[in-house]
């Protein structure tokens, strides 16, 4: 692995850190890379895996690895609940400004991904004109197309609206400290 790929992969299994401790891992990391003599393809292996790494960064912060590995693992699924909590206990908690902050950038979230619908929509129909001119519009085969286009649709607003979700409530989060 080269260094910049290391540095994307590090950065990334990191995230769980506020930005400030991530930027100080990253520094910590690169200054390593860079004071060696050795090449950087030799100093990355000598840090050992990036889940060694992510052992040791947790240890040094005092966060508990299996809840780490979850999250990362699952795309930040696992924080999605907490992050409705966080939000709720704001929304119930916070001033009106915060309040309406909230509402607005929630119903800003649900218009984009339903705009994203709209690319799904043209590939569907472009779909069914040539199943029609190539299967002689057979329903079976219109119905599993839409059926399939529906499903990725769903799945891509999902984990789009999740990880906005999850970024707009650890950027809350870290305001609040």
């Amino acid at each position: 692995m080269n260094r910049n790929e290391f540095l994307k992969v590090l950065r990334k299994h990191l995230s769980f850190l506020n930005k400030e401790e991530l930027e100080k891992e990253m520094l910590y990391y690169i200054n390593e890379i860079d004071k060696s003599k050795k090449s950087d393809e030799e100093v990355i292996k000598s840090f050992g895996s990036i889940d060694d790494i992510v052992k040791k960064v947790c240890k040094s912060h005092g966060i508990d690895y299996k809840n780490v590995v979850k999250d990362y693992r699952f795309g930040g699924l696992f924080n999605f609940y907490d992050n409705l909590l966080t939000i709720g206990n704001i929304f119930k908690k916070g001033d009106s400004k915060k309040r309406l902050n909230i509402v607005t950038d929630l119903f800003i979230l649900i218009v984009i991904t339903c705009v994203l619908k709209v690319p799904f929509i043209f590939i569907r129909d472009l779909g069914d004109s040539l199943i029609g001119i190539l299967w002689n519009n057979n329903l079976t085969i219109l119905a599993i197309w839409g059926l399939i286009i529906e499903i990725i649709y769903v799945l891509l607003a999902l984990y789009f609206f999740v990880k906005t979700l999850n970024k707009w409530a650890n950027n809350i989060k870290e305001t609040d400290k």
